[in-house]
């Protein structure tokens, strides 16, 4: 998408961003934070690294593919003030056109030299829900991201590939299809890489194609991914659900867990 030349809103976001993310899926908004944020936020985020320690997608630690922390929004202040962002998360109602709900956040590291590519997903498959069909994600890039240190990638308009064409659903992970067996056409489509500043935001759909290369850079990639899911989303048991034990399968997701996303007010 082309640089407006300053800082993003929700406000000036432009038709022609909305129009891009509806027919592409995914959608890259230069300048959402201000520097001082992105210092803020990403401190914020080493803390709760410090405290809580990182888990691994990946086989094990010499096969990483990302470094992280789940549900990091409820874990500080700070990053909670950074998930209801009202640009943020007003930026993904506009492009969203429906009522939205936060469902999670992710701090996401990639340390230099060490990491894998990840592999190649969407959300959607990952995600222990039902009644998706604007869900969004926001990938926050707290540090620059060019391609050498494992930006993101996505295929152009996979959101809207045939349903026979997705795994809509997994039980664990064991159940993960490689997504050429899934979407017989995936390997003749295009990849486009998505290099980013620090305060940048790129956000897709939850049935967007994607995938970030190994970091091979001498500097840490960080960035901090926010799920923000349909109002009326419920709960369906899948993969990393542990923090939804109390609801039985059918039940909305909603209340102080998972608060609406109210537009241009930080919260």
């Amino acid at each position: 998408m082309p640089d407006p030349g300053g800082p993003t809103t929700a406000e000036n976001l432009s038709k022609e961003a909305v129009r891009f993310y509806r027919e592409q899926g995914y959608v890259h908004i230069p300048r959402v934070l201000s520097e001082t944020e992105v210092t803020a936020f990403r401190a914020a985020c080493e803390e709760v690294l410090e405290k809580e320690g990182r888990e691994i997608w990946g086989a094990g630690e010499d096969e990483v593919q990302v470094h992280y922390v789940a549900q990091a929004w409820q874990k500080h202040p700070e990053l909670r003030s950074l998930v209801l962002h009202p640009e943020i998360s007003g930026i993904a109602l506009r492009l969203a056109g429906a009522p939205l709900r936060v469902y999670s956040s992710d701090i996401l590291v990639k340390e230099p030299k060490r990491t894998l590519p990840t592999l190649v997903h969407d959300d959607e498959t990952g995600l222990p829900l039902n009644e998706l069909s604007a869900t969004l994600t926001a990938w926050i890039a707290l540090t620059d991201v060019p391609v050498e240190r494992g930006c993101m990638s996505y295929v152009p308009g996979s959101h809207l590939r045939a349903r026979e064409d997705r795994q809509e659903h997994m039980t664990s992970f064991a159940e993960f299809r490689d997504l050429a067996d899934v979407w017989p056409d995936y390997p003749w489509q295009p990849r486009v890489a998505v290099p980013v500043r620090a305060g940048d935001v790129v956000f897709h759909h939850c049935r967007t194609v994607h995938m970030a290369e190994a970091n091979t850079s001498d500097s840490v990639r960080m960035a901090h991914g926010v799920v923000y899911m349909d109002a009326d989303a419920t709960y369906r048991p899948g993969v990393q659900d542990g923090h939804l034990s109390r609801l039985s399968p059918g039940d909305p997701l909603e209340g102080e867990l998972f608060p609406l996303v109210t537009a241009g007010t930080r919260q």
